[in-house]
């Protein structure tokens, strides 16, 4: 064998060697729809068929990003989210297992529209939980809504005691959120969860876990520390109410 010969040898033999390490890199985690559904099925008791819930505590599924559903499963199986139900259940799922039930609720075309799955649009692989927004960033984007829901949300005002929420109130409060959940109520980007139809109850229980501590992330987490108890059930029933 020549020296030429022997080298392009070795380079092909190292590039062989690599390539399944660039392709894990650069390959985007679509999943198997089908096997997302086989394997959704422990998952239907709380978030009902097709990822509709009928339990007003447990959020919908059905339609939601697939890089935001992969990134909160992430979390639960790995401990950065804790939950007694989503935790252990999620425990023993791989990696592929939760790309493939990312797909399959991401697979219909909205939160509580058709019931007939569509081809998932390319969304960029998001490996680990973190949130890759800086929170400078967020908040630049969102800062005219800030100043206009400003008056609505004061928290120097007296305390009020919570009502039920008002989804016009929040239409004004939630202006805020317009930069990540934008102004229908569907993420602007694919880590930023659809809201557009979801439970009140779940959106108020999540707001205020953000605004005591109980769930950590530093946009949500700024955003939501200024609300009152109002503040959050009139939010909470804008989005409820958005088709």
């Amino acid at each position: 064998m020549t020296g030429a010969t022997f080298n392009r040898h070795w380079v092909t033999t190292a590039v062989l060697a690599l390539m399944p390490l660039a392709v894990l890199a650069q390959q985007p985690e679509e999943g198997d729809i089908a096997r997302g559904l086989d394997a959704s099925k422990a998952c239907v008791a709380c978030h009902g068929e097709r990822g509709i819930s009928q339990q007003d505590n447990y959020p919908h599924l059905h339609g939601q990003h697939r890089t935001y559903l992969l990134r909160e499963m992430r979390a639960f199986r790995d401990g950065q989210r804790n939950d007694p139900i989503m935790s252990p259940m999620l425990a023993n799922l791989s990696d592929q297992d939760l790309i493939d039930i990312a797909a399959y609720y991401a697979s219909f075309n909205t939160i509580l529209g058709s019931e007939t799955p569509i081809a998932p649009t390319p969304e960029a692989a998001m490996p680990s939980p973190a949130t890759t927004t800086a929170p400078e960033q967020a908040q630049t984007a969102g800062a005219s809504g800030a100043e206009a829901a400003a008056a609505a949300i004061d928290g120097s005002a007296q305390p009020v005691v919570a009502t039920a929420g008002d989804p016009q109130a929040g239409l004004t409060k939630a202006i805020r959120c317009r930069a990540c959940h934008g102004a229908d109520g569907q993420g602007t980007a694919p880590n930023h969860p659809n809201l557009n139809g979801q439970h009140a109850d779940y959106v108020a229980a999540q707001l205020r876990a953000f605004r005591d501590g109980a769930r950590k992330d530093p946009i949500m987490t700024n955003l939501a520390r200024p609300l009152s108890d109002q503040d959050i059930l009139d939010i909470a029933a804008f989005y409820a109410e958005l088709e």
